[in-house]
């Protein structure tokens, strides 16, 4: 079913035509070929991410993340797939459109694991349930991978987010709307003395909230 699915055109060009469940349908068929052909699946979810555009209109308030996949050094992917499906650490992202801005959504379970790889950072905020952190600034541009395409960039390269050891700051994640209120994202990584690697590919879906950031980050 899976490859059926993968193999019937995915055209996002027009995002406002495409439902959100005939989107999450291609993202989750591409998730599972992951398991079974991970070149296949990362292909599959390249394609999604090239038919997309800058989220129209701009994003704002609370989004739901979920990751898709990781595409990390070979040995480490399924673990930390692993370790991220079960804890879920990473739950969403909020924007400030207007202040073009935005913060990480977190458990407040992961904080504590976190101080180990970043001890002097500060920027843990609980939120009611949830946490945040690792702010990044938003702008519209060019894709690394595809300058023709535009996507919505999200720069962690701010003096706030950690430096040293695993830094924050050579984070980059790209964001492009595959359809109303849903949208697929892929991280990079820019290692030291070398160039952009992709991390992963997630999904963020629009909150019923959509309750926007403050001026003050709250």
């Amino acid at each position: 079913m899976n490859d059926q699915i993968l193999r019937s055109a995915f055209d996002t060009h027009n995002a406002g035509d495409i439902s959100l469940e005939a989107a999450r349908t291609y993202v989750n068929a591409a998730q599972k070929r992951c398991e079974a052909d991970r070149a296949a699946g990362i292909a599959a979810l390249e394609d999604i991410f090239c038919s997309g555009g800058p989220p129209a209109p701009a994003l704002d308030g609370r989004y739901r993340g979920e990751l898709v996949t990781i595409t990390l050094a070979r040995g480490l992917t399924r673990p930390v797939e692993s370790l991220v499906a079960r804890y879920r650490p990473w739950q969403g992202k909020v924007f400030d459109a207007a202040g073009q801005r935005g913060e990480n959504v977190i458990h407040p379970g992961a904080i504590p694991p976190a101080r180990l790889l970043w001890p002097f950072y500060r920027g843990y905020r609980r939120e009611g349930a949830e946490a945040r952190a690792f702010t990044f600034r938003t702008t519209v541009g060019p894709a690394l991978r595809d300058p023709k395409l535009l996507v919505l960039k999200l720069d962690y390269n701010v003096p706030a987010n950690p430096r040293l050891a695993v830094s924050i700051r050579r984070v980059l994640d790209e964001v492009v709307q595959v359809a109303d209120g849903y949208y697929l994202g892929k991280a990079y990584v820019h290692w030291y003395g070398g160039g952009w690697s992709l991390a992963g590919y997630f999904t963020l879906v629009a909150d019923e909230s959509r309750r926007p950031m403050r001026a003050d980050g709250r």
